[in-house]
């Protein structure tokens, strides 16, 4: 198996030298070949079998359809029909058939002028060693003239096949590894321990396909039947060998084949002052991609980005998909880290290009982190772990591109780290559920409250729901949490219980994908005996997106045992009032974003009337979400909105401040109650 580098990057100083080191070991010892063959260069008793070998020498080696990875290595029969030339009795043949091919190839493919001189040197270099082999045991006359085969003969086809195959894999794997600059045995995995099962096999045919040969030429068909059922069980090998390094989607290594290069180039470059960098990308509004226009378009994206990449990285950068939507490049070699941004900004500049899928553009943002080796760290672990740091600012702060910086605050943490603390959190008490009120436009009485999950860090101190919940919803860790608000809120309702205001609790995706999560819901209302008519579950758009069938399998039960749904954010998706056509629901919370500066814009005064007068028409409830000015309130409160949740009204409280609040706010109400 030629397994071919692609291309060549930073480091093309010390992969130049190798192939020419290559090229001239391959022209030396194709001339002591030469010097010391008999002549002629083919037994004339063996001119028909050495052609017929070279024709199928050439269609195996330029057929196109043969089996080929998609990071360059490739199979072809072409050793088995090469070696067994050369017992035929005619190396240089052999040598000049093989390299003629490789070099038509490479040129027809287009292939680089490195790639096409290594190749060709690789494969004249291991051939004629093993050519070598045999010449010097005095084994040169074809080994069909023989007579019976000695047991020199034998231990010599032997010792020559090993040798040709061990240098073919060993040139190939130090042209790798001074191709990625990482050590040697870090590539055996990836090309030459992966050959044993392809060209071990090839070159053992050999001598049973020359004895064939000679002994008939009606052996020939038999011959290739035989080849081809060994040649696709060796595919197969390889094919599940390759799935195994590889991502199945995008063709890109995996992670497990990531880590496993990143540490091996680390390895390798430990007391070497050298500079190297781990870039992490994640793709902005992926996942409204996959909700909105399904998950083979998704797919689609995803294979556009990997062909970007492939195409727009340094030529010796190591390419993966972590998962999802993630991806993680290595480049081996770098120069300021300056010069560094600016090939990132390149990079991503061509990322964030719409993709065309059936010719309809998609566009999708890009967040890169950047780690610098070894300013960033000396180990995988912790490269990819400054880089996600990295990133997940770039992330938040949308900058697009951002370089790790150990400041210890909260952004610097990253999103791997800031959910390890935070499922700590749920078990160490730095958990707590503070509350929000809403009040009635029409009398200013308290409505409900909606809790709010609040994390106090014992070092960070408060971290911003936004900063973790996010991160949260997409991972198992959101169904701990939302248990959590659950059963404290429900528990602490007991006491607000009094005041007659309903609970409302914000519900992920998650939650209602969870066939368990509404006996969830039940088992905390019944044992903080809560009527279910309390309780009013939050949900987003999104939330019923990704899995409409079992989200609103889970929200039916819930209504058929009385608890009320609220539409969350309303007006900020794409399918507000196809949801209000397939669910039922009670209240709409008009989003935060309609309302902020509404008394400066009559058009938003406008969308605000008409999401109002259609809830009113489908006897739903409207809450206005970011009330913060009382001329606000007075605006709302003049289109008929029902219920104001904001600033203006309160901030979020823990349980002891909001029962105070809410004793003053009972007692203004009857106070008002008593003067009219």
């Amino acid at each position: 198996m030629d397994q071919k580098p692609d291309g060549t990057g930073v480091g093309r100083t010390k992969v130049d030298n190798f192939v020419a080191l290559v090229a001239m070991a391959a022209v030396v010892l194709t001339g002591i070949i030469v010097a010391r063959h008999p002549y002629p260069l083919v037994p004339q008793s063996k001119v028909t079998y050495v052609l017929i070998f070279c024709v199928l020498l050439f269609l195996g080696e330029t057929r196109s359809n043969w089996f080929r990875f998609a990071d360059g290595g490739e199979v072809t029969p072409g050793w088995a029909f090469a070696f067994g030339i050369v017992l035929l009795g005619a190396p240089v043949v052999a040598i000049g058939a093989m390299a003629f091919c490789t070099l038509f190839v490479d040129l027809r493919d287009r292939k680089p002028r490195t790639k096409a001189i290594f190749n060709a040197a690789q494969i004249t270099t291991s051939l004629a060693t093993g050519a070598l082999v045999l010449n010097l045991m005095g084994l040169t006359q074809p080994v069909t003239d023989v007579g019976r085969l000695s047991y020199r003969w034998g231990f010599g086809i032997l010792t020559a096949g090993a040798i040709v195959f061990t240098v073919n894999g060993l040139l190939t794997c130090i042209v790798l590894a001074l191709h990625y600059e990482t050590r040697i045995r870090s590539m055996f995995g990836r090309s030459f321990l992966l050959s044993i099962s392809a060209d071990g096999a090839l070159l053992a045919l050999s001598p049973i396909f020359v004895v064939a040969i000679n002994y008939s030429l009606l052996m020939l068909p038999s011959l290739g039947i035989t080849a081809l059922l060994i040649y696709q069980s060796t595919q197969q090998a390889l094919k599940r060998a390759h799935e195994a390094n590889h991502d199945g989607l995008t063709h890109l290594l995996n992670r497990r084949t990531f880590d496993g290069h990143l540490t091996g180039f680390l390895d390798s470059n430990l007391d070497d002052d050298v500079r190297g960098a781990v870039l992490l990308l994640d793709l902005d509004g992926f996942k409204e991609v996959n909700d909105r226009l399904g998950h083979q378009t998704g797919d689609r994206v995803l294979q556009g980005i990997a062909a970007r990449l492939t195409a727009c990285s340094p030529d010796n950068a190591l390419i993966s998909r972590l998962g999802g939507d993630e991806f993680a490049v290595l480049i081996p070699d770098i120069g300021a880290e300056a010069s560094m941004m600016a090939t990132v900004t390149e990079l991503r500049s061509e990322l964030i290009r719409p993709i065309l899928v059936d010719g309809f553009p998609i566009s999708v943002g890009v967040s890169i982190g950047l780690a610098v080796i070894p300013t960033h760290g000396r180990t995988a672990e912790d490269l990819l772990s400054a880089a996600d740091v990295a990133m997940y600012r770039a992330k938040r702060f949308r900058t697009g591109i951002e370089s790790y910086k150990a400041l210890g605050s909260r952004s610097e943490r990253g999103r791997l780290g800031l959910l390890g603390e935070l499922s700590n959190a749920l078990t160490s008490h730095q958990l707590a559920v503070h509350y929000q009120p809403l009040t009635r436009f029409r009398d200013g009485a308290a409505d409900g409250v909606e809790a709010l999950l609040r994390w106090d860090h014992p070092t960070l101190g408060q971290i911003p729901p936004g900063d973790f919940i996010t991160l949260a919803e997409h991972t198992d860790l959101i169904g701990p949490l939302t248990q959590f608000v659950l059963n404290q809120a429900t528990k602490d309702a007991c006491d607000f219980n009094r005041y007659n205001i309903r609970l409302s609790i914000n519900v992920s995706a998650r939650n209602l994908q969870d066939r368990r999560f509404a006996a969830t819901v039940f088992k905390a209302l019944s044992a903080a005996e809560l009527d279910p008519s309390q309780l009013v579950l939050e949900i987003t758009e999104n939330a019923i997106a990704s899995e409409p069938e079992r989200s609103l399998f889970t929200i039916a039960a819930l209504r058929e045992e009385g608890v009320r749904v609220a539409i969350d954010d309303f007006g900020t998706g794409y399918s507000s009032f196809s949801m209000l056509r397939d669910l039922t629901v009670d209240r709409l919370k008009i989003d935060a974003s309609f309302i902020a500066g509404i008394a400066a814009s009559e058009r938003q005064q406008h969308l605000v009337k008409a999401i109002v007068d259609l809830a009113r028409g489908l006897s739903i409830e409207t809450v206005a979400e970011g009330v913060e000015t009382a001329e606000a309130w007075d605006i709302l409160a003049s289109l008929g909105c029902d219920v104001a949740q904001g600033f203006l009204i309160c901030h979020p409280l823990p349980l002891p401040d909001l029962m105070q609040w809410l004793e003053i706010r009972d007692s203004a109400a009857s106070m008002r109650s008593l003067a009219s």
